[in-house]
């Protein structure tokens, strides 16, 4: 019964891998959708809150998190 489900397993391996290789996937695919995934960072439009210390943006009044109004 063991080995059955060891040589299942295999297949279903085997088929994946496979699968994979038709519709073009490989390692650098996955390695480049890694490097876009990645936070952007967007320190040169936001500040901390003086109050809550959250990013908000530059331009904003008052802050989204705590309700604080933003002296600029």
């Amino acid at each position: 019964m063991i080995l059955f489900i060891v040589i299942i397993i295999i297949i279903a391996v085997a088929l994946l891998k496979g699968f994979d290789k038709i519709a073009g996937r490989g390692p650098s695919q996955i390695k480049t959708g890694i490097n876009k995934s990645r936070i952007v960072d967007e320190s040169t439009d936001r500040h901390p809150c003086p109050r809550c210390a959250e990013l908000i943006m530059k331009k904003a009044k008052v802050c989204r998190f705590c309700g604080n109004k933003i002296d600029s």
